[in-house]
């Protein structure tokens, strides 16, 4: 950024897709919007959440505390916020701000294949229950 400025390039930083991490046991993660930002802004939003106690690899390696949150304009199905509470929320957290950077759409993210068994698979089933279809839990 500072070198695109001195060269001549204008640029400047998409503070909608910077992440905030809380390095807690459980790690805290977010990106983009909050609810409420979304809500106070006259957005119509549609949420999705996903706990990691339905994640297997979070089973397995006995940490199933937390969730993904997801949040998606739904007049453009992109998502615009998202949280993690949990296990490698401040890794998972990039694949969030990638999405929200590049305007990502719900439908692009559900057509994703995910490895398995991971936590990253948290983040697909988020969104697959923005619409009721999660695999791993009844939302």
């Amino acid at each position: 950024m500072a070198v695109d400025n001195i060269l001549g390039k204008e640029s400047e930083i998409d503070y909608a897709a910077v992440p905030s991490v809380v390095y807690t046991t459980p790690e805290v993660a977010t990106v983009g919007m909050t609810e409420k930002m979304a809500v106070d802004s006259g957005i119509n939003i549609k949420i999705g959440k996903f706990p990691f106690m339905a994640n297997g690899k979070a089973l397995t390696h006995g940490e199933d505390k937390g969730f993904v949150k997801v949040i998606k304009d739904r007049s453009t199905n992109k998502l615009i916020g998202a949280s993690i509470v949990g296990p490698n929320a401040s890794d998972l957290i990039g694949v969030l701000t990638l999405a929200i950077k590049n305007n990502i759409t719900e439908e692009q993210i559900k057509e994703t294949i995910v490895a398995h068994p991971t936590t990253g698979e948290a983040i697909h089933e988020a969104v697959l229950s923005l619409e009721g279809g999660a695999i791993h839990f009844d939302s």
